[in-house]
């Protein structure tokens, strides 16, 4: 029997204020993707407890909560220096893929969202977000989508496309690719591997 993964979801924590420059508008329920998605990075490849208290926290003190939302770009960096990880982020899916099929560590992607101009629905939401691929095989990959509620994955355009097994969704990397067009991917892994 397989171990249930460390999930959280970002609609949880309301109360967890993330201030945006300027605004002041902000918490981890409609701006909380990436530092869900560092918590659980951290707590299930290191085993670390870093629950989303403290990477909001963490993602203020280091400047990645920007007007539009999270900046991983900035984030990602401090992560790995805190947490004696290594990252790198790319644009190519393929590298993204054979870098999770490898099992050296885990991606977040950042997502599109919806493409009005070609008629395409995001599966893993509807605008940016970030989600974490923890595994892949044979073309498939297993994610934890921080905005993950039952029901998420039935509504028209995403029907079909993703299977849950608990928290964990499953899905044909294509349906990955598709969503993070011109998006990027961050891969994390132990600097010892």
């Amino acid at each position: 029997m397989t171990k249930e993964p460390v999930f959280y979801c970002q609609l949880d924590y309301a109360h967890v204020k993330v201030p945006a420059p300027e605004s002041g508008f902000g918490d981890l329920a409609n701006n909380g993707c990436g530092p869900i998605a560092v918590s659980m990075l951290v707590e299930n490849m290191l085993g670390i407890p870093f629950p989303p208290e403290e990477s909001a926290a963490f993602f203020l003190s280091c400047g990645a909560r920007v007007s539009f939302g999270t900046n991983l770009y900035i984030a990602s960096r401090a992560v790995a220096q805190r947490f004696g990880l290594s990252v790198r982020d790319t644009e190519d899916p393929d590298e993204a893929y054979a870098f999770l099929a490898s099992g050296r560590g885990m991606v977040i992607a950042n997502t599109y969202g919806d493409r009005p101009e070609d008629g395409y629905v995001g599966v893993f939401s509807d605008s940016g977000h970030y989600i974490l691929l923890t595994a892949a095989k044979d073309r498939r990959v297993s994610v934890l989508d921080p905005m993950y509620r039952p029901g998420r994955f039935d509504v028209p355009g995403r029907a079909g496309k993703v299977v849950m097994e608990g928290c964990l969704a499953h899905a044909d990397f294509s349906v990955v690719a598709s969503d993070c067009v011109h998006r990027p991917f961050f891969l994390f892994e132990k600097k010892d591997q």
